[in-house]
C-alpha cells in the first residue's frame, strides 16, 4: 500500500539574531485510514511539524528534506497549489477552538465559508452540507446560528472537527484537540473521532503531549524530542516494550489505571534550540546516559518491523548479541 504522506528528512528553520534548527532530519509516514500519534514535551517541535505540513510557518522556512503527499511534494507546492489543497486534502483541528473560531461571524457562516471558498455548490446546499455536519458531531442543528462564544468549550471543539471534515479530506492534523477540555469532555471527543474515522476512512495525525491519550486512540506513536523522533513503534510495542528511555519517562509520567506506582516523571528541562546538545540530545536528563550518549548521534535501531528507535544502548545491546 502506497503511503499517504512521507515526511523524508525533513528540516525547519527559524530566523532571528540567531537561526534555530527546530526539526532536523524528521522521518515520519502516515498509512492510508491510520492515526498516528505524535507525542513529547513543550517546545520538542511538534507545533513546528503542524505548520510544515500546511505551510503555516512564520520566520522560517523547511530547510531540508521532502514532504510527499500523495506523491507529490509539497514543499515545491506553489501557494495556489497549497490553497487548493487545504481542507479538500488536508485540514486542521487546532488546540484552541475559541482562538481559531471568528468571534463575530455565526458557526453556520463558518461551516460554509470553506465549501464557498473551494466549490460552487449552491447556498442552500451548502447550508444543508453544514447542518448535516453538526448532526454528524453531535452538535443541535439549531446551534447553526449561534457565535463561538455561545457554544460550551466541548461544543467548539467538536464545531471545529466538523470544519475539518467539511471537504472530506484524506488526512486531518489534530493539533493537541483535547487538551483545554476536561477529562469526560475529552473521552466523549476522542470516541466521536474515532467513530468519525472509522466512518469515512481519513487519515489522523493525532499531536498531544499525553501519553495516556494517545495509547488509547492511535495505531502508531512517535515520539519525538528535541526537534528529532527518537522513537517510533506501534501503540502495543510502546505500552509493552518502550526502549528509548526518554519514552520509558513518558510513560512513567502518568498514573496507571492498573497497578499502584509512584510516578517518576523526567527530571530537567528540554534543551534550548539555539544551541542544542551534542551526541544524544536526551543525554543530559537520561539516567542510563553513557559517555558515548555525550558525543556521537544515536543510529537507528530495528527492534522490530514496525519499531525503530534512536539510542545508543540499543545499538551496544545489539553488538554484544553478535559477539
Amino acid at each position: 500500500m502506497s503511503a499517504l504522506c512521507e515526511i523524508q528528512h525533513l528540516s525547519v528553520t527559524y530566523f532571528g539574531e540567531r537561526d534555530v534548527k527546530a526539526i532536523e532530519d524528521l522521518t515520519l509516514t502516515i498509512q492510508p485510514g491510520e492515526i498516528v500519534g505524535l507525542a513529547g514535551e513543550s517546545g520538542c517541535g511538534k507545533s513546528t511539524l503542524v505548520k510544515a505540513l500546511t505551510r503555516l510557518l512564520e520566520n522560517g522556512e523547511i530547510s531540508g528534506g521532502k514532504i510527499l503527499f500523495q506523491g507529490k511534494d509539497l514543499t515545491k507546492a506553489t501557494r495556489e497549489e497549497f490553497r487548493q489543497l487545504r481542507w479538500t486534502r488536508i485540514s486542521l483541528v487546532t488546540q484552541s477552538a475559541m482562538s481559531a473560531l471568528n468571534p463575530v461571524l455565526t458557526i453556520g457562516e463558518q461551516l460554509m465559508d470553506g465549501i464557498q471558498a473551494h466549490t460552487s455548490m449552491p447556498k442552500e446546499q451548502m447550508w444543508r452540507r453544514a447542518t448535516e455536519l453538526l448532526e454528524l458531531v453531535e452538535v443541535d442543528p439549531a446551534r447553526i446560528r449561534s457565535y463561538p462564544h455561545e457554544l460550551s468549550g466541548g461544543m467548539r471543539q467538536r464545531v471545529m472537527i466538523a470544519m475539518a471534515l467539511v471537504l472530506k479530506p484524506d488526512l486531518i492534523i489534530m493539533d493537541e484537540p483535547t487538551t483545554a477540555l476536561d477529562v469526560v469532555v475529552q473521552k466523549q471527543i476522542i470516541r466521536k473521532i474515532k467513530e468519525l474515522q472509522r466512518q469515512f476512512s481519513f487519515s489522523v495525525l493525532f499531536i498531544t503531549h499525553d501519553m495516556s491519550l494517545l495509547l488509547s486512540i492511535a495505531d502508531r506513536i512517535a515520539i519525538m524530542y528535541a526537534g528529532k523522533i527518537v522513537e517510533m513503534a506501534s501503540s502495543d510495542e510502546i505500552r509493552t516494550s518502550p526502549s528509548h528511555p526518554y519514552t520509558q519517562g513518558l510513560l512513567n509520567s502518568f498514573p496507571s489505571v492498573f497497578e499502584r506506582r509512584e510516578l517518576m516523571g523526567i527530571p530537567g528541562s528540554p534543551p534550548s534550540m539555539v544551541s542544542p546538545p551534542a551526541g544524544c540530545r536526551f543525554h543530559p536528563r537520561c539516567p542510563v546516559a553513557k559517555d558515548t550518549c555525550r558525543t556521537l548521534i544515536p543510529v537507528e535501531s530495528q527492534l522490530s518491523s514496525t519499531h525503530v528507535a534512536h539510542c545508543h544502548l540499543l545499538t551496544e545491546s545489539e553488538e554484544k548479541r553478535y559477539e
